[in-house]
Formats: structure tokens, C-alpha cells, sequence
């Protein structure tokens, strides 16, 4: 069997409680039906409605008001999930194999913006910390990926603001085989058929679900077996976490042990409704940066949108990325076309409710935090959203 080292990201959680010593250290110095698993070719987004980000006052503009390089670090290795961020960087990189980075002209729309762009990867290659902690630890960071529900249970150590979710939803799913189970359409419907789910390690949703009635702590398996070997093992008996932009498509074409279908549903569609892979800031910037960023959160909307429009040649670099850093990290053409179909698909990346991509639904932050309250030991009863999250820098009219 070829061996996917599928992907870990949830193993940030782990490393955070090492990483938040470092920093101090350092300191001190609707409901959607469930997917299926088709395997279909890459899929153009509908036209965008907004015109390109930027030209040439950008050029000007980036070059007096920003970091030069912008170094933005990922939470994983490169992928099609990324793709909004690798769309900034232009012809010319460099590739970094020690630092695992990549370093070129920033661009928008194609054009130069006078400042070079860095992007960094994560997972394996900084020990799987978690960006927020990684903010702290290096002030060459500009900006990050990190997932909400984190960002509030560190906010006292290492306090971040988001200013751009990239995701309207987070891509973090459960997946089970149909012919096993077929009366389960939904993840709750597991709970009746008494489906184990292997979850990998202990989450927030997970202690949401079980004080909700979604799931039994007695389904619960937070062994972290290995992808996909236990699944398959089981031999379609056990459920399974994972990204609904990669598993299911490695699965059903690259895993002939399996070499079928497995039905997903999103967990955001469950009623926990994270923002994954939020673009966070040190805190202090958000004011302190403010310049920078009221120029550079819409190139980056933007990004997106040109991205999902036409995401072949930033998959291209995201591909050779993944054949020069060689860390293990299995990723192909198909996962990446599959990820943007998928995206595109659920929803996980575009507009939310209204016709903007990035912004951010603060009654959503309200009951993310009402969540971290209810079944965690972290005190963010002093926090509004207001203090984890803005749309000061976002323009509304950038959407698909």
C-alpha cells in the first residue's frame, strides 16, 4: 500500500502547551446534506463580481506601509487550502528547502506590489506549534493562520486578532463508509447506530458534541490510529475524522484497498461553526499595522477569488512546493483539483451570507466563545469578539 501521511493539523493542539512556554521564555527576552465522494475535475468558481485588487498604488503603497518580506506562516504543508496565499507569490521565488519557505515578488492581479511575500510552512516543520504561538516566538511573522476556538483558549499568553477568515468554513469532517451504514446521513446518526468514530485526540467539538447529545463519549476513539490503515482495517465498521478536501478523494482513487466512496459531513454543519484557518495577527498590530493592513487584507481577498477562478498554476507551485521540501508529505494533482472542487462545492472557501469572501459573522464568534466557556476550563469571560476578530480591513465588495 502506498502510504499517505494524511494530513495532522489538529496535532497543533498538542504542541501548544511546549510552544506557550518558548513564548513566554521569549517574553521574558442551514444544514447541508452530507458530501459525495466523486473525484471530479477541477472547478472554475463563477465569475467574480469585483474588479482585481490593486495596481500600480500598490506597488507604492505596500512598499512605505509593510513588512518587506511579508512573511505569512501557514499552519500545514502546502496544499490547495492555501491556495489564496501562494496566489501572491510571483514569478521569480526562491525556494527555501532548510526553511521550508518560499520567498518571491508579492503580487496582485499580476502586478508587482514593490514588497517580496514569504510563505512559510507548518506542521512537521516547526514542530507542529501553533501559529499563534509561532507569532510570538519570531516578529519576522507578520501573519498566520490560526483556528478561533484556539486563538480564545490562548488569548491571555499569546493574544491574536483575525483579520480575514480564508475559510468560511472549516474543512474538518467525519466520514463512514454508506454501505455499512445506510441510514446514516448525518454525524448524529451515528450515535444511534453506536459507530466508533476515530477522532485522532481530544478536541473542543468533540466535549460540544458529547454535551449536546451529537455523539456518546462512549463512541469516541482518540487513539490516534494511523491513516488510512485503521480505517480500512476495520473494514468500513468505524467512522472517521479528517478534511472533507482530501481523505475521501485519497481514499476512493488512491487507496485501492479501499477504492470506494465514503459518505462526509462537514462538523461546521453540526452546529460548530469554527473559523479554521483564520489570518490572525499579533494583537498589538492590528493597530500598530493598521496601515499595512487595510492595504493588504483586500489583495489578499482578492487572491482568493483568483485563485478559485483559476487555480491550475498556483497548484502547479503548490505541487513542485510539495516535490522539493520532501518532508513525507504525500500531495497530488488529483487531491488539489479535488480540494478546489470541494471547497467550491460545501462552501468551505467564498461568500457567507452576504457577497463577501473574508469577512467575519461576529454572532458566529459569540457562540464560539459561549462554546469555549461551556465545555472548557479556559476564562474568556472577559473577551468580546471584537478582541479575537475584525472586518476593519476587509472590503465588502471583493466576493465571487
Amino acid at each position: 500500500m502506498r502510504r499517505h501521511r494524511i494530513r495532522g493539523r489538529a496535532a497543533t493542539t498538542l504542541a501548544l502547551i511546549a510552544a506557550l512556554s518558548l513564548v513566554a521564555a521569549a517574553c521574558g527576552g442551514e444544514e447541508e446534506a452530507p458530501a459525495t465522494t466523486a473525484a471530479p475535475a477541477t472547478t472554475a468558481a463563477p465569475a467574480t463580481t469585483a474588479a482585481p485588487a490593486t495596481t500600480e498604488a500598490a506597488a507604492m503603497t505596500l512598499a512605505d506601509v509593510c513588512p518587506d518580506p511579508l512573511v505569512i506562516q501557514l499552519d500545514w504543508e502546502p496544499e490547495s487550502e492555501h491556495g489564496g496565499i501562494y496566489q501572491l507569490v510571483g514569478p521569480g521565488y526562491e525556494i527555501n528547502n532548510d526553511a521550508k519557505s518560499v520567498r518571491g515578488p508579492m503580487v496582485a492581479g499580476g502586478e508587482d506590489t514593490g514588497i517580496d511575500i514569504e510563505v512559510r510552512i507548518g506542521g512537521f516543520a516547526v514542530g507542529f506549534q501553533p501559529v499563534q504561538s509561532l507569532l510570538y516566538q519570531d516578529q519576522d511573522i507578520f501573519m498566520g493562520f490560526v483556528r478561533a476556538t484556539e486563538a480564545m483558549s490562548t488569548y491571555a499568553d499569546v493574544p491574536v486578532v483575525s483579520v480575514m477568515a480564508t475559510f468560511e468554513k472549516s474543512a474538518f469532517a467525519i466520514y463512514w463508509d454508506p454501505e455499512t451504514y445506510p441510514n446514516v446521513n448525518e454525524i448524529a446518526d451515528l450515535k444511534d447506530e453506536g459507530a466508533i468514530i476515530l477522532l485522532g485526540r481530544p478536541d473542543v467539538f468533540q466535549d460540544w458534541w458529547v454535551a449536546e447529545g451529537i455523539m456518546d463519549e462512549s463512541q469516541m476513539d482518540l487513539t490516534d490510529a494511523p491513516k488510512p490503515a485503521a480505517f480500512i482495517g476495520a473494514g468500513g465498521e468505524v467512522a472517521e475524522a479528517g478534511f472533507a478536501t482530501a481523505e475521501p478523494y485519497i481514499y476512493e482513487v488512491e487507496v485501492p484497498e479501499w477504492g470506494k466512496p465514503v459518505k462526509t459531513q462537514l462538523i461546521h454543519d453540526t452546529g460548530f461553526e469554527e473559523y479554521f484557518q483564520a489570518l490572525g495577527v499579533r494583537a498589538a498590530d492590528a493597530t500598530d499595522r493598521a496601515d499595512c493592513l487595510r492595504e493588504v487584507v483586500p489583495i489578499i481577498q482578492q487572491a482568493h477569488v483568483d485563485f478559485l477562478n483559476n487555480p491550475d498554476p498556483t497548484n502547479q507551485l503548490i505541487l513542485e512546493l510539495v516535490d522539493v521540501y520532501d518532508t513525507g508529505w504525500i500531495y497530488t494533482e488529483g487531491v488539489a483539483d479535488f480540494a478546489v472542487s470541494t471547497m467550491l462545492e460545501l462552501g468551505i472557501m467564498g461568500n457567507g451570507d452576504n457577497d463577501t469572501l473574508g469577512d467575519f459573522d461576529m454572532d458566529r464568534v459569540v457562540g464560539l466563545l459561549a462554546i469555549i466557556d461551556q465545555v472548557t476550563e479556559a476564562d474568556v469571560s472577559g473577551l468580546a469578539p471584537e478582541d479575537l476578530v475584525t472586518n476593519e480591513f476587509i472590503d465588502f465588495s471583493i466576493g465571487l
